[in-house]
This record gives structure tokens, C-alpha cells and sequence, in this order.
């Protein structure tokens, strides 16, 4: 059987487009240089915390801390500042040790030879290893000491450090 009637046609929407626009954005994507030496490594971190410890250049702040591991236990956090470098310790009853910085300042000088200004061969003949990127990392194989040294035009900018904390 067949009708004459006609099926009533659907309407369809059409959604209204709304002019896009393109951004560009120019990424920089550092690449980093990984450095795997346990003895130079465990050499700063010590070098380092000796000299802000004994050094009367640093202003020195502290705040109370809550130790993780004994709620009773109140330690310390210190910020010792100079000019545009900054360095955290760790302090508790027993004992303290440095868990991170920056160091900007020419005047902070690890291995007698590695300060802020320094073209990037020093670095390379300190490593032994040549260097092929502004962002080299020197660590120890457990990654619980790490030095950044920030490159930019071939001179170093920032030396960053990061230790273990717990």
C-alpha cells in the first residue's frame, strides 16, 4: 500500500560558527644534560655547606618546622641570603644540613673554580665531559644531590641546587 501523503521534512539546525582565532606560541623546550657523578656531587653539597655555614656574608632566618617522622618534635628550616643567592638548611636537635638553593652571586665559589660568570670549558674540564646543552645537571646516582648550572650565551647564570629532604 502506498500514500500520497509526504513525510514532513525536518528541520536542521545549523550551530552559528564563531570566527576562531590562531595563536602562535613559541615554545623554548631547554634540554637537559645529565651528569652522573656520586663523588663530585657529595664533594659541592659539603663544600658548599661548609662555606655558607662559617661564612658571615649570609643573613640567616628561621622558622619552626614540624619534623615528619615525630609530631613532638619541632626542627628548624634556615634561609641564609646573600644578595641574589638563597640556601636552605635543615636543622634539628642533632644535626643540620643544607636541602636546597641558588646561588647568583660570583662571590659563592665551589671547587675553587665553579662561580657564577664562568664559561661553559671550565665547567667541562671540572666534568671531564664535554657539555652540550645551557642546562647541565650533575648528580649522584640516586638523584638526592643535584646541581643545576644554568648556561645562557655560553656563561653560566645560576648554579641551582636540590638535596634530600625527608
Amino acid at each position: 500500500m502506498v500514500s500520497c501523503k509526504q513525510k514532513e521534512t525536518q528541520k536542521m539546525e545549523i550551530p552559528e560558527q564563531k570566527p576562531t582565532t590562531e595563536l602562535k606560541v613559541e615554545n623554548k623546550i631547554a634540554t637537559e644534560q645529565f651528569v652522573e657523578n656520586d663523588s663530585l656531587a657529595f664533594a659541592l653539597e659539603s663544600e658548599l655547606e661548609k662555606f655558607a655555614l662559617q661564612n658571615s656574608m649570609f643573613k640567616t632566618a628561621s622558622k619552626a618546622y614540624q619534623n615528619h617522622h615525630d609530631k613532638t618534635v619541632i626542627d628548624t628550616i634556615k634561609t641564609l641570603t646573600y644578595d641574589k643567592s638563597e640556601l636552605e638548611f635543615y636543622k634539628s636537635a642533632t644535626w643540620e644540613h643544607i636541602i636546597g638553593g641558588i646561588i647568583k652571586n660570583p662571590e659563592i665559589v665551589l671547587s675553587k673554580s665553579l662561580k657564577i660568570g664562568i664559561q661553559k670549558s671550565t665547567l667541562e674540564n671540572k666534568l671531564k665531559t664535554k657539555i652540550t646543552s645551557d642546562l647541565v645537571i650533575l648528580g649522584n646516582l640516586e638523584q638526592t644531590s643535584l646541581f643545576t648550572f644554568h648556561f645562557e650565551n655560553g656563561i653560566l647564570e645560576s648554579i641551582k641546587f636540590q638535596g634530600y629532604f625527608d
